[in-house]
């Protein structure tokens, strides 16, 4: 018997996701617990197992979008099932063919397909419009909806006779790309032409035209200059006072990603809610690095790979047990304060096409209870995951307090924006070589003992919300990291 796969519940709040990937086709063969498909929530990447064994029958949605959590996502059954799941859900999108009589085309004579209706899986839509296949020549091949499958089947045929795909050649993949991204219909910028023969400029007149798509327009067209003849450059003289401009790229529409929105949204919130202030903090790292670089090995030995976020994470805990204000959450009725400290800690992703990535921040629990060797293990483990996008919503959730170490990237200082609800973050820039003054006496006093030297140096920046700590205070908790930094010793490690 089919089963009708829904999302597993994906933490408070949550009320949809976006799919990333999918991890299966249909048709595939699947076991209990493995992977089926990536998503995106508010909070986290993760993938999602499979809940039973059996025959991936239908995929009833394509990477990108966003569903329901209670949407069925895929029916899994037996292989006999496949092509005939009478469960609501899974019925197919009805495709009509057109009924007019056809002017003669790519399918000339007998083997053009007839007036039908072709039931297909929205994947498989998206394919054979990428493809420029239409699904009436696939249905020929198929013994009920089309499936992803049955489109990767048929390109494969034709590739094994040696033929080209329909339309006479394949596609350029420029177009299919642009059409995918505009959700242009192949068919009708083609018309009776094949589809080989599209190109760029094609679609973007087609998109300008009949979607409102202006800024698609193409610009004006001139003749290649294999072509131009000694008519046509007196013609342009004649027509043309002055050579035109080269015209620049057409400026391109790029939607958000789902974290991008995320990201946006999140910011906007936490700088209209807390009144933020910044205060900055030089710390020298001397000591820390020291003590880095002789206990590294050691850490790896035991399977652990030690960092200095591992140390700075050790200090904040001593910052806030030093400001408790600091690990709160602002309340209209009072301050609700935390006595347990987790600490977020962001971590960049990949960037993609544009240039810029994500950030996701996953959750040290119980941060206090640990030793060095203890928050290494968790940094190390929650760093790895996220980039891997094997996070699971419990790893984003119940943060009192965040991190974010730009100084991994070599920024220098910046101004972090506070994750709401909390109220307060720490940002921690790059560790550079800098002339110190050592003195044995009072800053601010000159001695004849005074001498340069050369220092690790970082620089804190906490940001804070105004309504719950002020300036004494912030400083407060940046004196105690930076005293838990600069006088490291092996009972801080402990």
């Amino acid at each position: 018997m089919a089963t009708e796969v829904t999302l597993p519940e994906m933490g408070e709040g949550v009320e949809d996701v976006t799919i990333s990937r999918w991890l299966v086709r249909e048709g595939d063969v699947v076991k209990a617990g493995d992977p089926l498909l990536a998503v995106a929530t508010d909070k986290v990447d993760t993938e999602i197992p499979t809940p039973v064994a059996g025959t991936v029958l239908t995929v009833n949605f394509s990477e990108g979008e966003i569903i329901d959590l209670n949407t069925v996502i895929v029916v899994i059954g037996d292989q006999e099932e496949a092509g005939h799941s009478d469960s609501p859900t899974a019925v197919p999108n009805e495709i009509p063919m057109p009924s007019e009589p056809q002017t003669p085309g790519p399918f000339p004579g007998p083997d053009r397909p007839t007036a039908i209706a072709v039931k297909a899986t929205p994947v498989a839509r998206r394919m054979a419009a990428q493809e420029g296949i239409p699904l009436a020549a696939i249905a020929s091949h198929s013994t009920g909806q089309i499936t992803k499958s049955d489109v990767e089947a048929f390109l494969q045929d034709k590739a094994d006779v040696g033929t080209s795909p329909p339309f006479e050649d394949v596609v350029p993949l420029e177009v299919r790309r642009l059409a995918a991204a505009y959700d242009i219909d192949l068919r009708a910028v083609a018309g009776d032409a094949p589809l080989s023969t599209l190109t760029r400029h094609d679609l973007r007149k087609y998109a300008a035209e009949q979607k409102g798509l202006a800024h698609l327009a193409p610009g004006p067209q001139y003749p290649l200059a294999s072509t131009v003849t000694h008519e046509t450059q007196v013609q342009a003289t004649e027509h043309r006072p002055a050579a035109p401009a080269v015209s620049p790229q057409a400026d391109e529409l790029i939607p958000h990603s789902r974290m991008r929105q995320i990201i946006a949204r999140n910011m906007v919130q936490s700088a209209f809610t807390a009144p933020h202030v910044t205060t900055v903090h030089g710390v020298d790292m001397t000591t820390v690095t020291s003590h880095y670089q002789a206990h590294k090995g050691a850490f790896a030995k035991e399977g652990v790979r030690l960092t200095l976020t591992a140390y700075i994470v050790v200090a904040v805990v001593a910052g806030l047990k030093a400001v408790p204000a600091a690990n709160a959450e602002w309340r209209e009725e009072g301050l609700l304060l935390t006595h347990a400290y987790h600490i977020g800690m962001a971590v960049a992703l990949a960037a993609d096409a544009t240039g810029v990535g994500g950030l996701t921040v996953p959750v040290i629990r119980n941060a206090g209870d640990l030793n060095l060797m203890g928050i290494a293990r968790q940094v190390a483990d929650l760093s790895r995951r996220a980039r891997e996008n094997a996070l699971t919503p419990a790893d984003m959730q119940g943060g009192t307090f965040t991190l974010t170490n730009y100084g991994t990237s070599g920024s220098l200082f910046q101004t972090p924006v506070i994750v709401q609800p909390q109220v307060a973050i720490l940002g921690t820039g790059a560790i550079e070589k800098r002339p110190v003054v050592v003195s044995h006496g009072k800053p601010y006093e000159a001695r004849v003992d005074d001498y340069l030297a050369f220092h690790p140096m970082m620089d804190l920046a906490l940001s804070y919300d105004h309504r719950v700590l002020d300036g004494a205070s912030a400083d407060a908790f940046c004196v105690a990291v930076k005293q838990t930094l600069e006088q490291w010793t092996e009972s801080t490690s402990a």
